[in-house]
């Protein structure tokens, strides 16, 4: 048997190439976290790619799928209405996987888009094994609250990025 055949059976889970991890380093999601340490966490992720136009997620349904966008753009819609836009290196689905398992807003590609995703409920032992990790997440969290909190109380009520 060589090492040209192609398996019978392949793990979802694979290491990712460098220039992915690359691409990911400057993320606020893995700031201050070490280069070994973020391959280590995206051995966990398998990687997806959406068309324009493809909604990731739907608001008011169950996901138990956490996502950090690699290439691409998406909209975040709450009823239907623009209220972020995300980007490489940026995350969404937390919310509906760390809660009542409720998406809160839908995620609509608005370029090829293309993302790693943890299925199945899998970003809170993440979380437990690499609390850098979940320290960023929070504070990024944070930051989205704060951000719309500021805009709700100002009557903006729009916002064009994350």
């Amino acid at each position: 048997m060589g090492t040209t055949e192609t398996p019978l059976y392949m793990d979802y889970r694979r290491p990712h190439t460098d220039g992915l991890i690359d691409s990911l380093l400057s993320a606020r999601l893995f700031a201050g976290i070490h280069r070994e340490e973020i391959a280590a966490i995206l051995w966990e992720f398998d990687e997806q790619r959406f068309n324009h136009g493809h909604r990731v997620t739907k608001q008011g349904l169950r996901g138990s799928d956490f996502y950090i966008v690699v290439d691409g753009h998406a909209r975040v819609l709450i009823d239907e209405k623009e209220v972020a836009a995300l980007g490489p290196g940026e995350f969404f689905g937390e919310v509906g996987v760390l809660s009542d398992g409720l998406r809160t807003a839908t995620v609509e590609a608005t370029t090829q888009l293309r993302v790693l995703v943890l299925s199945h409920n899998g970003l809170e032992p993440l979380l437990m094994a690499h609390p850098k990790l979940a320290v960023n997440l929070l504070r990024e969290v944070l930051n989205r609250f704060r951000s719309v909190s500021s805009e709700a109380s100002s009557g903006r009520g729009n916002s064009s990025s994350r």
